[in-house]
C-alpha cells in the first residue's frame, strides 16, 4: 500500500472521530478580542494552510486554521523485520510480512485568547472600551484542552490499534505526547497553544496490501 493512501485515510480517521462535530474556540476574522469564535477543528496533513481558498473546485477551508490537528511523517523504517533465528530463541511471534514502520507526529493546537470575567461585555456595551484587567490568562484553560483532545486521540488508537481500510497496525508501547515546551516550561505561543502525540504504526513492506488482513481489521 502506498504511503500518500495511508495517510488520506489517516487523515479522514482523524477528522472523523477527533474533529467533525467539535466546536472550539477560534481567532475572529478580523482579530477582534470582543468577539468569540467556535468553529470545527481541521485534520491537515504536512501543514495548515496559511491562507483561505476561494476557489470552486477546492472544499472550504475555514477562517482560521486553529483549531486543528496536523498529521507529519517522521523517520520510519522501510523494512524493520527481525532475524527468525533471533525471534525463534527470544520465543518471539510475529508477523514476517509486517515489516514497513510509519511514524506520525500529530501536532494539535488550540486558541485561547483568555477568559473573560463577569462584567467584561457589560463595560464593553456601556462604555465602548474594552477593561483588559477583565480578561485573565487563559493558560490554564488552553493546557487542559490541549490534554483533553490530546487523551481522546489516545483513547482511540489505544482502543482500535488500526486504521480502517489500511494495513496499519499501532505500535501501542511506543506513543509518546507532550505539551510544546521549550526548558522544561510551556512554550509561549499565545493565544495559540501546541500539543503532539507521536504514534508508530506497523504496515506491509510491499508495494501493495495483503487482502488477507485488510478483510480482518476493515
Amino acid at each position: 500500500m502506498r504511503t500518500s493512501e495511508r495517510l488520506r485515510k489517516y487523515r479522514q480517521f482523524v477528522y472523523d472521530n477527533l474533529c467533525r462535530g467539535r466546536e472550539m474556540k477560534a481567532p475572529a476574522p478580523d482579530g477582534d478580542i470582543r468577539k468569540i469564535v467556535r468553529q470545527e477543528p481541521q485534520t491537515y496533513l504536512f501543514l495548515a494552510p496559511t491562507r483561505k481558498d476561494i476557489s470552486d473546485l477546492a472544499r472550504d477551508i475555514p477562517p482560521s486554521a486553529v483549531p486543528s490537528i496536523v498529521v507529519m511523517p517522521a523517520a520510519s523504517f522501510a523494512s524493520n523485520i527481525k532475524e527468525g533465528m533471533f525471534d525463534l530463541r527470544h520465543e518471539i511471534k510475529r508477523s514476517y510480512e509486517m515489516g514497513q514502520q510509519l511514524v506520525l507526529q500529530n501536532v494539535f493546537s488550540v486558541w485561547e485568547d483568555g477568559i473573560r470575567q463577569p462584567g467584561f461585555l457589560q463595560k464593553l456595551e456601556d462604555t465602548g472600551e474594552m477593561d483588559m484587567s477583565l480578561v485573565a490568562d487563559g493558560t490554564e484553560d488552553a493546557a487542559l484542552t490541549l490534554m483533553n483532545w490530546m487523551d481522546d486521540y489516545m483513547y482511540l488508537m489505544l482502543g482500535t490499534q488500526t486504521i480502517p481500510g489500511t494495513d496499519m497496525m499501532l505500535e501501542k508501547t511506543t506513543m509518546t505526547y507532550s505539551l510544546y515546551t521549550d526548558q522544561q516550561y510551556l512554550n509561549d505561543k499565545r493565544p495559540v497553544y501546541y500539543g503532539y502525540v507521536n504514534a508508530t504504526f506497523y504496515c506491509h513492506a510491499d508495494a501493495k496490501p495483503n487482502r488477507d488482513i485488510l478483510d480482518l481489521i476493515q
